[in-house]
This record gives structure tokens, sequence and C-alpha cells, in this order.
């Protein structure tokens, strides 16, 4: 099957505190699904858990490792997949997903920083896309104009110290939107909803993969750099 490449450059700019999705999106737990069928808009994400112990971790050097967001980046992709930009934002990619007739390799910018959470004194790294390229295939012959599918992507994620000082814990979630082209809008709703639940699983299933990989990774080089 041969997929015809059309381009869609979103520039969100989303400001990496007054994202007005940034909670809501933390705050859900598993898929998320939403179909308007009169406008044709759909709109789907995940937010997965990422819990991960660490060899020989205690609370303060795990705070001291999360406190550079530079070490954590690396961390929480696939190193494979990610790409330094410079001003503490880096590109994460992620690899090809097909919806119904179009094909997305999305790359997010994000903006990556650590707080100090004011109510325990202890670091929090922080994720936020600020912009995004979907990266769209069509099937031919479909003849649909990038710009019709509306498409918009963010990212949001933080991670602090866990609870017992052992390991990290956190979330990193994300939520899609677009336009359903016309013959889209024919399809039942459960097909549109199973093809975004197998998007999202992919994602987060490789999210939670690489962050468990890559944090362990990481923190033991930086234990071997401190020693």
């Amino acid at each position: 099957m041969q997929w015809v490449s059309v381009k869609c450059r979103e520039n969100t700019q989303i400001s990496a505190i007054s994202s007005p999705n940034r909670e809501t999106i933390l705050g859900r737990s598993g898929q998320h699904f939403k179909l308007n069928r009169f406008s044709g808009k759909v709109e789907f994400g995940s937010t997965a858990a990422l819990v991960t112990s660490l060899e020989n971790a205690d609370i303060e050097s795990v705070s001291e490792w999360l406190s550079d967001e530079k070490r954590v980046a690396f961390a929480v992709w696939d190193e494979g997949m990610i790409e330094e930009m410079g001003d503490n934002i880096y590109k994460l990619k992620l690899m090809p997903l097909q919806f119904v007739t179009i094909q997305l390799a999305p790359e997010v910018d994000n903006r990556m920083w650590t707080e100090i959470d004011p109510s325990s004194g202890n670091p929090v790294f922080k994720l936020q896309s600020i912009d995004f390229d979907p990266n769209i295939q069509v099937l031919p012959g479909l003849n649909v104009p990038a710009s019709s599918f509306g498409i918009d992507i963010e990212v949001v994620g933080e991670l602090r110290p866990s609870r017992n000082g052992n390991g990290v814990e956190g979330k990193i979630g994300f939520v899609t939107s677009g336009n359903l082209t016309p013959p889209m809008r024919l399809l039942p709703e459960q097909a549109l909803k199973v093809a975004s639940n197998i998007i999202c699983k992919t994602i987060s299933d490789f999210a939670i993969s690489s962050f468990q990989k890559g944090a362990r990774s990481k923190y033991r080089e930086f234990q071997n750099q401190a020693s």
C-alpha cells in the first residue's frame, strides 16, 4: 500500500506554565476518547503512570538526579528517538501510527524543566509540549488537503522522588484531536474508538518501556559518575 505525504506543520506554542489542559491530562488514568458527530471532531489520548525503583537509591540521590533536566530528559524516552534542540527543549519522535485512512509519525517539541515542590521541598521534573509536526500520510486517491485534518497534539508529564525514596514516580500523558474526513464520518463510533485505542496502547507501552529502561540506566550512570 502506497501512502501520500502531506505537510501539516502546526505551531501551537503552548506555554509551559499556562497550558489549560495540563492538569486535566495528568489527572486522567488510562485511555480517553471523545467524538462529536455534529462537528466531525474526534479527540483521544492516554495517561500512564510511571513508577520505577532505582538500584541503591535514596531520597537525596534521587533528588539530585532529578534536579538536572538534561539528565532526566534522556531517561524518559528512547535515546534513538529524542533530540536536544537547546533552551531546555527536546524533540520526541514516535513510530508510524495508523488511524483509519491516515498514517502519522509525530514529532513533538517539549520544554523540560525542574521545579521545587513547595510542600515537600523535593524536585519535580516536568515536561510540556510546545510545538509538533504530525507528519501525515494519506491513502492515495483521497484528495484531502493537510489543513482539513486540523490536528492538535499535546504531551505533558511530571516525575518526582517516590514516597519511600527508592525510585521515581509520576505520569506522562497525551491528547490529540482532529477533524474526521467525510469518509471517516460514516464509520461507526466503535470502529473509531478501536483505532484510537490501538494508538493509545502503542504509545503508552512504548513510553513506559522506554522510561523504565532509561531511568535505571541513566541513574546507574549518574551513580557511577558520583562515586
